[in-house]
């Protein structure tokens, strides 16, 4: 059953403004096969025949025993406390807190969040969140489009695919076009990179670890940058490589967007996640999203709530740089939970046990005969690894002994055809990996 608030006349009138037909017409720029089909259940099922209904759909997802795939959306441990904290009442059915004065819970939450995020990023200042790492970093590439009016941009070769199919949607309605720096993924060549670069453009959007999983220094491009008065944004789907890294603030960066899922947010078959973006201080008046500050009420005691809001679109409407007017609360919540029980020191170890496992899986899969690895990539928890072997044979190999791993690169990258990626973080075990290099080395 379908309800509108509007009248047959008010959606007619709006239509043909608009110049549609009819409301279905609305969805015509999304192609057939992502449209979702309305679920039909019939009529007078009882709640057990409809909990079997959907059970058995569920049951056609498949469950892997061991999970070395990263690119993206990582396997890592959630602490228990983290569901029973963000699944009380208050937190889990929370909106934005407009009302200050009854929302301080959620309030301080969300300043938290961001005190964890500046922590970790080395910036002066972070939203309240975003909706996912690919709109957050279109959201900073359109700031710096905005705050400097180059109509271009500069991205490395290997961020995520999907961010920047993400930002070729965004920005071609922005009416900004994209330039690609190429690489070999592993290092950073500075006189490539001065031929590259110019002052026509906007900003340099970097990612370290990148979609290979290579940590690369971009500290020299960044003074390059700088130089022109242009923006260097750094983006980031593994947040946790930042517990043994140095921040993105110490290589030049002024804006860190990415993915934040890593921060007690399970898989989940691909979401809800959680974007972040953080920046420095003379960006923050022009960050899209909520802000949530610190001050003291009439009686001296600290208190929260949503600040800077003029520069937000349901206060400046079309004079806004940004049409983001909410934010993943609830993961925001999620992860500040997770860091808070964790501490410093428990993210730091959580961190070193990625490398301590991605090592030992990478030096026992490199001894394998017809397998190879990058020998001079330096990386968190992921991995490129070269095989002439048929992927289908890899495939099939891995999924009859219960493991999810090597994300063909080749789907990519066409000077990649061979080369898959591979995760290992703290969940994986020494057990677990030497039964994928068990795998990998039956394979014929």
């Amino acid at each position: 059953m379908s309800y509108y608030p509007h009248s047959d006349h008010e959606i007619n009138r709006a239509l043909k403004v608009i110049g549609k037909k009819d409301l279905e017409s609305l969805t015509d720029p999304i192609p057939s096969k992502f449209k979702s089909k309305v679920i039909n259940i019939g009529s007078g099922k009882s709640e057990i025949e409809t909990m079997k209904y959907f059970e058995e759909i569920a049951s056609k997802n498949r469950r892997y025993k061991s999970i070395f795939m990263g690119a993206g959306a990582y396997n890592h441990y959630i602490p228990a406390a983290v569901d029973e904290i963000a699944g009380r009442q208050e937190f889990y059915t929370a909106y934005t807190p407009y009302q200050a004065e009854i929302s301080q819970g959620t309030l301080q939450a969300i300043f938290e969040y961001q005190t964890y995020i500046c922590a970790l990023t080395g910036m002066d200042a972070s939203n309240a969140s975003m909706y996912d790492g690919a709109t957050a970093c279109c959201e900073a590439a359109s700031l710096s489009a905005n705050h400097t009016r180059a109509k271009k941009i500069l991205v490395d070769k290997y961020i995520h695919p999907d961010y920047l199919k993400t930002l070729y949607t965004y920005m071609g309605a922005l009416g900004v076009s994209i330039d690609i720096y190429d690489n070999d993924g592993y290092t950073f060549d500075l006189e490539y990179f001065k031929s590259v670069w110019n002052k026509d453009y906007a900003c340099f959007i970097q990612s370290s670890p990148n979609f290979l999983g290579s940590i690369i220094d971009y500290s020299e491009a960044a003074k390059i940058v700088h130089n022109d008065r242009r923006l260097v944004i750094q983006a980031l789907w593994e947040i946790l490589s930042l517990t043994v890294i140095k921040k993105p603030s110490d290589f030049g960066a002024d804006i860190v967007v990415g993915e934040a899922q890593s921060l007690g947010i399970p898989l989940s078959f691909g979401g809800p996640y959680l974007g972040f973006l953080a920046a420095t201080k003379e960006y923050f008046r022009k960050m899209p999203g909520r802000i949530v500050g610190q001050t003291k009420d009439s009686a001296g005691a600290i208190v929260y709530t949503l600040t800077l809001t003029a520069r937000e679109q349901h206060i400046r409407r079309e004079l806004a740089s940004s049409n983001i007017c909410s934010n993943h609360g609830l993961c925001a919540f999620r992860a500040g939970v997770y860091m808070s029980i964790l501490g410093k020191s428990g993210m730091r170890s959580c961190g070193l046990r990625n490398l301590q496992m991605s090592r030992l899986a990478r030096d026992k899969i490199s001894k394998l005969k017809n397998f190879a690895i990058v020998e001079n990539q330096i990386f968190f928890n992921e991995f490129a690894v070269k095989t002439d072997i048929n992927y289908d044979k890899i495939s099939k190999a891995l999924e009859a002994n219960d493991i999810l791993s090597f994300y063909p690169l080749g789907k990519h990258y066409d000077e990649m055809k061979g080369y898959y990626l591979v995760s290992a973080t703290e969940m994986n075990t020494v057990e677990e990996i030497d039964n994928l290099v068990k795998t990998l080395e039956s394979i014929q």
